[in-house]
């Protein structure tokens, strides 16, 4: 067999195994308006893919905050930086569509319900800032109950996030009940 040939058929079945394995981790990235901590989300998410060999599903969540400063979404931004690494092992989901982490998580669900059975439900590993933890974790809670994840935590170069944090944290139930009215 030539090399061509081998090649082919390695990627051929590369391809099969990612598309027909019955589980994959779902790597969820949380978008965020600020360049530097998306960047440091992005870096701590790069670093976890490149930890494993297994398929991956990246689920990138992050719409257009503020569409007068800004026409790229959150979700596009991470996916070109994720693209330069050119993994074989990762498919792409987008969500281009959330503003806020409740929306990040009401999407997530919809997406997970479309595509897994209440049985079979994936590993979910979120990636986000360590300073939004807290705050993401009580709104996942309220939002996919059935799902325990594992957090994938960016250490934040941002001064003033945890004392913000204070103040969005009085948010969480206004928040997740806004999203619960999302219709998809």
């Amino acid at each position: 067999m030539s090399v061509s040939a081998s090649f082919l058929l390695i990627v051929l079945l590369t391809t099969i195994v990612f598309c027909f394995s019955t589980k994959h981790d779902v790597v969820v990235v949380l978008g965020c308006s600020d360049e530097r901590i998306l960047n440091e989300r992005i870096d701590s998410a790069i670093q976890y893919i490149k930890s494993v060999s297994s398929p991956i599903i990246l689920y990138v969540s992050g719409g257009i905050k503020h569409a007068i400063v800004n026409d790229i979404s959150e979700a596009s931004k991470v996916i070109s930086r994720i693209n330069e690494e050119h993994f074989e092992h990762v498919q792409i989901v987008m969500d281009e569509h959330a503003k806020n982490t409740a929306e990040n998580f009401t999407y997530l669900k919809h997406w997970v319900s479309r595509n897994y059975s209440n049985d079979d439900l994936p590993e979910v590993i979120i990636t986000t800032s360590d300073f939004h933890k807290k705050r993401a974790e009580m709104i996942f809670q309220n939002i996919i109950s059935d799902i325990n994840p594992t957090w994938n935590l960016s250490k934040s170069s941002c001064i003033h996030c945890w004392a913000d944090e204070t103040v969005h944290i009085k948010n969480v139930l206004a928040d997740v009940i806004k999203a619960r009215l999302i219709q998809i």
